[in-house]
């Protein structure tokens, strides 16, 4: 708050000070007082009147300062008026209880539409376990059986279980701290893992998979990165033609591990390249490809932000992409970033 907007705010009642100087003056003028005295009086009137001003200038921006600090540092910025001491004025305490209204109405339609997300996501993970079940049954009698037919079967199959897990990761995405288990595991462990999951699709388009370091140690949850990297995986699977590879390498940089997945793809446009994590983001590739989305690599990005990792990726169109996991080695790291979210 500036004075001259504290100002700006009361000229009627500044412009009402000076009439009511100026009619003083000339009243006690024309009862014969001295001008000297009268100018004496008005101006003791116009301190009295500037101290008061400043005063009130001095609480309203005190206030105001604090209330706006307050609303900033808050994490429901609606509930302050909780925690707000009620104002002095009179037309203060009138907003105040005006504010207090509103933002109790408020509290309770956020209470209600967290309640009905809640009830939603528990109603969307529980229908991914019951739709895992059949599933699974299904993928089991085209393993044992291994026609022509059932292998395409269970290359379908795969895909709609990679599907299925994008579901369940996205509903648990805002709170994954109820379902990781930090520790310390290889990553070929967790690469051999997503590729088992899709094994028909990798024997079917005759991939060939290169790995390097995969014995290198990492600290974050093998359940969550397993799903990163076959989202990842299959990122690779649509876009690459002739002689499929994907090389699959982990290095030790400082106190983060660099889990690297880089296939010779058609590549990405340098001019997408900004918003390939963009939540629903396909690009000119992914019009191509009726299969594609836009969820995986947001999904990725959000829980790397969610697990302390990070991710990128780099690419040259027409020769390659490149996606860099980068996780702590330290498990103490990675804790500490899940529970500041």
């Amino acid at each position: 708050m500036k004075f001259r907007e504290f100002l700006g705010d009361r000229t009627g009642v500044v412009l009402l000070q000076l009439g009511a100087a100026w009619a003083l003056f000339v009243f006690l003028t024309a009862l014969g007082v001295q001008s000297r005295e009268a100018a004496l009086l008005l101006i003791t009137w116009f301190g009295i009147f500037a101290a008061w001003t400043g005063f009130s200038f001095y609480r309203e921006k005190k206030y105001f300062t604090e209330l706006m600090d307050t609303v900033r540092e808050m994490e429901k910025p609606w509930l302050v008026t909780e925690i707000l001491k009620v104002p002095d004025t009179f037309e203060g305490k009138k907003y105040w209880e005006a504010m207090r209204i509103s933002m109790k109405a408020m509290e309770e339609q956020v209470s209600e539409a967290e309640q009905k997300q809640r009830a939603y996501r528990e109603y969307v993970e529980n229908w991914v376990h019951q739709v895992k079940l059949p599933l699974t049954a299904a993928q089991l009698v085209c393993e044992n059986e291994k026609s022509r037919e059932n292998r395409r079967i269970l290359k379908s199959l795969e895909n709609i279980d990679r599907e299925i897990e994008q579901v369940l990761y996205m509903s648990r995405m805002e709170n994954p701290e109820q379902d990781y288990i930090i520790r310390r595991i290889t990553m070929e462990s967790c690469v051999a893992r997503a590729v088992a999951a899709d094994q028909e699709t990798f024997r079917q388009r005759g991939v060939k998979i290169e790995t390097e370091g995969l014995e290198t140690e990492a600290c974050t949850d093998s359940k969550w990165l397993t799903f990163m990297l076959r989202q990842v995986l299959s990122n690779s699977l649509k876009y690459m033609e002739e002689s499929p590879c994907i090389k699959v390498r982990a290095r030790r940089k400082e106190n983060t591990v660099l889990l690297i997945v880089e296939d010779n793809g058609c590549g990405i446009r340098e001019s997408e390249m900004g918003r390939i994590f963009n939540k629903g983001f396909t690009g000119s590739n992914g019009r191509k490809n009726r299969e594609s989305t836009g969820m995986g690599l947001y999904i990725c990005r959000e829980l790397c932000k969610k697990l302390g990792m990070a991710v990128r990726a780099e690419s040259v169109w027409g020769e390659y992409t490149r996606v860099v996991f980068e996780i702590p080695i330290a498990e103490q790291a990675s804790v500490m970033s899940v529970h500041k979210v």
